[in-house]
């Protein structure tokens, strides 16, 4: 039987990780019957009865489909984004890196990935290397060339 890591402690509230499908069902209601679903699962998570674990790698494709194929401005997708990982059941990696790039990602035109790496730039205090200096340099990040 796998063993537990440290973070997975026992709880009686179910823990799942998330999809991208179930937050753009949620967000986006294009599928009714889905879309319920997924409303009713965030109802939950929202009071705590069940919790999901939010990877960076289903945010930023969030992000990216709610920009590239919904056209959903950024203030929006932001706004929206900072509220579903707001709810009590959401488990991130770290809330104030997610909701730093979320901010950065409303307030300029930089890609979702740069926001999401400055904003742990900062969080750490480590630099970026990056080819890209017009994203790092608007975000106020330590950045250099390889």
């Amino acid at each position: 039987m796998p063993q537990r890591v440290k973070d997975e402690a026992e709880t009686a509230v179910p823990v799942h990780l998330v999809d991208t499908n179930v937050l753009l069902r949620f967000l986006v209601g294009d599928d009714v019957p889905k879309a319920a679903r997924a409303s009713a699962l965030m109802d939950r998570v929202e009071k705590s009865a069940e919790i999901i674990e939010l990877s960076d790698e289903v945010l930023t494709e969030t992000v990216w489909t709610l920009d590239s194929h919904y056209d959903v401005p950024r203030v929006e997708i932001a706004r929206d984004l900072t509220a579903l990982v707001s709810f009590s059941g959401v488990r991130l990696a770290s809330r104030g890196v997610i909701l730093d790039a979320l901010h950065n990602y409303a307030a300029t035109n930089a890609d979702f990935v740069d926001c999401l790496l400055a904003a742990r730039s900062r969080h750490r205090r480590i630099p970026v290397y990056s080819f890209d200096e017009t994203d790092f340099k608007k975000l106020g990040v330590d950045w250099a060339k390889p």
